[in-house]
C-alpha cells in the first residue's frame, strides 16, 4: 500500500509538473482565484518546497536533490495513468531510440501502476512468450534490478536493446515466482488470420498496423467468396478475436471498423475539444453477425474496434473486462531538456464517450483460474463466444440505458 507521505509527495509534484507544462493555465487560474483562493496552486507549491526542505534536512540518510526531483516527477506521471512517462534530460536520446524499437525484439509490453510493473501484453511467438512470460505476470526484477526502483523509461529501454541481448526476468505468476530469461531477437509479428473452428469463421487480428485494414478486407472477401466453399461452412457469422491485443494504431482500428459499419465511428477528443472525427460513407464489406472476444489484454485500438462494433452493428462482446485506455500519448519538451510523454486526448466510439475505463462485455465470462486450467479457461471464453454467435445462449440486454 502506498504511504500517506508518498501520496502527498505525488500530489505536490503534480503541481510542479503542471507549472512546467502549462504556465499559461497557471496564470489564468491564479487570476480567477486570487491570492486567497483555497485551491491556489501557489499554496501547494509552497508546501511542496517545505516538504522537500524538510526531507533534505531531517531524513536519516543524506539525500540528493536530483534523485528527489526525479522521484517526484516519476511519481506524478505514475499517479496519472500507466502510459505517461517522465524522461530526464540525459536519457532522452536513449529513450527515443527505445520507443522506435518498441516491443519488436521482446514482444513484451510492460507498464507500471502505483510502482508495480506488470506484463500488459505478450505477443504470440515472441521471445518473451517462448520464455514463459504470460499476460498479467508481475515483473519483480529485470536484469537483476528491482522494478520498483526502475523508472518506466528505463524498463522500456532495457527491453529494446540490441538483438542478442540476454534479458533476465523474475516474474510473479498467480503468487509463484518464475526466473526466466530470453534473448532479444527480431521475430515475425502476428498478422491477420482467418480459420474455421467449431463450424464458424474466426478472425484473429494480431496487430493494428498500416497494412491491417487491407489484410482484414482480404480475409472478409475470402469469407464472402462462394468459391471457397466448403472451406467455411457458415458465411453469415463471424467470431472476431481481440484478446491480448494491445497497442498499435487507432487510425487503423477505425479503418477496420469501416469494413463493418458506416456513418460516424468516433472521435479523438481532448479535455475541451474534438480534435478529429472518424466517419465513413462507403458501404461496409461485412453485413453478417459479429461476436467479439475481449479480455484484460484488449487495449487501445482493439478497444476502439470493439466499442465501435458494439455501438454501430450491435456486435456482442464476450469475455472479461478490457484494459480501459485508448489515448493519444504526446511528448512535451521541458525547459530542462527532459521529456514528458502525457496522455492529452482519448479516442471514443460513436457515443463520443472517451475510452478511459474498462469496457464491460455483454456476456461476462469469469473463469476460475488455476495453474493447470488456464488453457481450459481460455477455451471457455471461446466456447461461450461460439454459443452466442450460433444463438445457443441468450444475451441479457445491458445497453438500454
Amino acid at each position: 500500500m502506498m504511504s500517506r507521505g508518498r501520496l502527498i509527495f505525488i500530489s505536490l509534484s503534480l503541481a510542479t509538473v503542471s507549472l512546467v507544462v502549462g504556465s499559461s493555465i497557471l496564470a489564468s487560474t491564479a487570476g480567477r482565484q486570487g491570492d486567497d483562493g483555497e485551491d491556489s496552486l501557489y499554496k501547494y507549491l509552497a508546501l511542496f518546497t517545505e516538504v522537500v526542505g524538510l526531507v533534505d534536512r531531517a531524513y536519516v540518510d543524506q539525500t540528493e536533490i536530483e534523485k528527489l526531483m526525479a522521484g517526484a516527477f516519476e511519481g506524478t506521471v505514475d499517479a496519472l495513468d500507466p502510459f505517461s512517462v517522465y524522461v530526464p534530460p540525459d536519457q532522452v536520446d536513449a529513450y527515443e531510440a527505445a520507443r522506435a524499437v518498441g516491443g519488436r525484439r521482446s514482444g513484451l509490453t510492460v507498464l507500471k501502476e502505483r510502482g508495480v510493473a506488470f506484463a500488459m501484453a505478450v505477443e504470440k511467438g515472441s521471445p518473451a512468450e517462448l520464455a514463459g512470460i504470460e499476460r498479467g505476470d508481475l515483473i519483480a526484477r529485470l536484469q537483476g534490478q528491482s522494478t520498483r526502483e526502475l523508472p518506466l523509461f528505463r524498463i522500456h529501454s532495457l527491453l529494446a536493446g540490441p538483438v542478442g541481448t540476454r534479458i533476465e526476468v523474475e516474474c510473479i505468476h498467480t503468487g509463484m515466482k518464475k526466473d526466466l530469461s530470453f534473448a532479444l531477437a527480431d521475430f515475425p509479428r502476428p498478422g491477420v488470420e482467418l480459420e474455421e473452428r467449431r463450424g464458424v469463421p474466426v478472425l484473429r487480428i494480431g496487430a493494428f498496423e498500416a497494412a491491417t485494414p487491407d489484410d482484414v478486407r482480404s480475409s472478409l472477401q475470402v469469407l464472402l467468396d462462394d468459391s471457397t466453399l466448403p472451406r467455411f461452412s457458415d458465411k453469415g457469422r463471424l467470431l472476431l478475436d481481440l484478446r491480448s491485443l494491445a497497442g498499435g494504431s487507432e487510425e487503423a482500428a477505425y479503418q477496420v471498423a469501416a469494413l463493418f459499419a458506416s456513418g460516424e465511428l468516433g472521435a479523438l477528443a481532448t479535455r475541451e475539444d474534438v480534435v478529429r472525427t472518424f466517419a465513413v460513407d462507403s458501404e461496409p464489406v461485412w453485413r453478417g453477425r459479429v461476436v467479439a472476444l475481449i479480455d484484460r489484454g484488449t487495449q487501445g485500438p482493439a478497444e476502439v474496434l470493439a466499442k465501435v462494433l458494439q455501438q454501430t452493428i450491435d456486435a456482442t462482446l464476450v469475455g472479461t473486462y478490457s484494459f480501459g485506455h485508448s489515448g493519444r500519448l504526446s511528448p512535451v519538451r521541458l525547459s530542462t531538456g527532459g521529456r514528458l510523454l502525457i496522455t492529452d486526448a482519448f479516442y471514443t466510439g460513436p457515443d463520443r464517450e472517451p475510452i478511459r475505463d474498462a469496457i464491460e462485455p455483454d456476456v461476462v465470462v469469469r473463469p476460475e483460474f488455476s495453474l493447470s486450467e488456464e488453457e481450459k479457461s481460455e477455451d471457455e471464453v471461446f466456447d461461450r463466444g461460439v454459443d452466442v454467435l450460433l444463438g445457443k445462449e441468450e444475451v441479457e440486454e445491458k445497453r438500454a440505458a
